[in-house]
């Protein structure tokens, strides 16, 4: 998906398309992320993470895990390569700081020693650049799905639509009082998504538009809490993620804890909208 210049291929017409510097840094994005997803293939899974997470890299176990600081401890298998994860992204996304953005589409886990077994998912990351201007996974989040997930029929992704002022520490108070307060209505939860938020649930595909996904959380659970763990936000501020624990109750699913990753962006008038919702539980 990566977004390039249209060259018109006549000496007196000039170039139809200049990138600007969001889709220079959206198609870097996606660059680095087919390269992460091509290291894997080649070196293992292992060393595919340890090599493209940052420092703080979180990923999901399923609790959040700092995963330099747990994985390298961890036994290497005798052959790195046997479970082979494959990925590509589908849709991705940038800041207008261009130091913050995400990456998603359909995932595919086999093993060579169980032929038979094949596992398919979405993926969900969260980059950020690092102090040499290289993308870095900072936080990463899967859901298994009933079979391959098809991205053409949810539409283009989520995009922040806010280029006023700042306030980068208001804003991160702001986003975070909306973190903390309960969700106790459909309207309630409703009124935070924006109109083309996306709902990542493990074991089934994913779910696109502020009325469906409406209608499917507010069937599972009565009241939701989330207790965020960390923020991580954009310099411009119109881009963030989020990751915590939840506790959900009531709905057809009763009472239910798990973890959970959110994206926020601002729209036009700088409200924060919550445009991914997901958790692996």
């Amino acid at each position: 998906m990566a977004v390039m210049a249209v060259i018109v291929p006549t000496s007196n017409v000039a170039r139809a398309h200049e990138p600007d510097a969001t889709e220079i840094a959206l198609g870097s994005l996606v660059d680095a992320e087919l390269a992460f997803a091509r290291m894997s293939l080649e070196q293992g899974i292992r060393a595919a993470f340890l090599a493209n997470f940052s420092s703080d890299g979180v990923v999901f176990e399923p609790a959040p895990v700092r995963l330099r600081a747990v994985w390298p401890a961890r036994p290497q298998s005798v052959d790195a390569k046997a479970v082979r994860l494959e990925w590509q992204p589908a849709q991705a996304g940038v800041s207008r700081s261009a130091d913050m953005g995400f990456t998603t589409g359909p995932s595919k886990l086999t093993d060579a020693r169980r032929p038979q077994f094949v596992r398919h998912g979405v993926f969900f990351s969260v980059w950020q650049r690092d102090a040499r201007h290289v993308w870095r996974v900072g936080i990463d989040i899967g859901t298994t799905t009933p079979e391959a997930p098809d991205f053409v029929p949810l539409g283009a992704a989520p995009r922040a639509a806010y280029v006023g002022k700042t306030a980068y520490s208001a804003q991160r108070s702001a986003l975070l009082a909306l973190e903390r307060r309960p969700v106790t209505s459909k309207h309630a939860y409703a009124d935070l998504l924006a109109l083309d938020a996306r709902l990542y649930r493990d074991g089934i595909l994913p779910i696109a538009g502020r009325a469906a996904v409406a209608e499917h959380v507010a069937s599972r659970a009565v009241r939701i809490e989330w207790l965020p763990f960390e923020v991580r936000m954009s310099r411009s501020a119109d881009m963030a993620a989020t990751y915590g624990s939840f506790n959900a109750s009531g709905g057809s699913d009763g009472d239910r804890d798990g973890y959970y990753v959110h994206v926020w962006l601002r729209d036009a008038r700088g409200r924060w909208r919550l445009a991914y919702d997901i958790t692996n539980l």
